[in-house]
């Protein structure tokens, strides 16, 4: 098909879409349907300007040719324009997940209680992490960072740490309740990287800042960890 009849195409399937997402049984003008939508849905609210400017085109084309008497399309879109159109249409079907965009469980750095800490450490380094799930029985039981060592050697009797030390030596200062200044939320793999903004941009907790997001099987702590997803995973893909 020629890149008009693939945009016109493009356009009537996300005519039909958006009003079968917003409930629309009657008539209502593309745009208006356009503009209600933005309300709920982010991924329209975030390209709402080029999905007017596509509903304009569109009726350029359907409109004034037909007017003109011609009987061919006045304006073809550019093969950039419809490859976007149906970018935007395909995101709105099939809406991408966090477990779509995160890093997988067989790719994260992770640490056990019985665990060495200075491996541990040692692994930090090389890697370039911050901060260390620590999992036991596939669960997330506490993060291991900075922070733990710091409270850590403040909060206890003639501090010592060796090279026989283990993560279990810091659960104390390392579990999920004791982080300051920072927290986790859990969350299924079927939520929408949109949903995800929405946590990351409002979900503040005691003025504990969100870090990341764990993805696990049931979207609780004691889930199987499946996962984990951070706010800058979510903005390099959200468009």
């Amino acid at each position: 098909m020629r890149n008009v009849e693939v945009f016109l195409h493009t356009y009537n399937e996300f005519d039909k879409q958006i009003k079968k997402i917003l409930g629309v049984d009657g008539y209502m003008s593309h745009t208006k349907v356009l503009d209600r939508l933005a309300k709920k849905n982010k991924l329209i609210n975030r390209n709402i300007d080029e999905l007017k400017a596509y509903a304009r085109l569109r009726n350029c084309i359907v409109h004034d040719t037909t007017s003109s008497g011609f009987g061919k399309p006045i304006a073809e879109p550019l093969p950039e324009i419809v490859e976007n159109y149906k970018r935007i249409l395909n995101l709105l079907i099939n809406p991408l997940t966090v477990y779509d965009i995160c890093t997988y469980r067989s790719k994260m750095l992770i640490a056990s209680p019985n665990q060495l800490a200075m491996d541990v450490m040692h692994a930090m380094k090389q890697q370039l992490v911050s901060r260390v799930p620590i999992v036991e029985d596939d669960k997330v039981v506490g993060v291991f960072n900075g922070n733990t060592l710091i409270y850590y050697m403040l909060s206890t009797y003639n501090p010592i740490i060796t090279d026989k030390s283990t993560i279990n030596d810091f659960m104390k200062y390392a579990s999920l309740d004791t982080q300051r200044k920072e927290h986790f939320e859990f969350v299924t793999k079927k939520i929408s990287i949109y949903e995800a903004e929405n946590l990351f941009k409002y979900k503040n907790k005691d003025n504990h800042r969100l870090i990341a997001l764990f993805i696990t099987s049931d979207g609780t702590q004691k889930g199987k960890l499946l996962g984990i997803v951070t706010e800058w995973d979510i903005n390099n893909k959200i468009k």
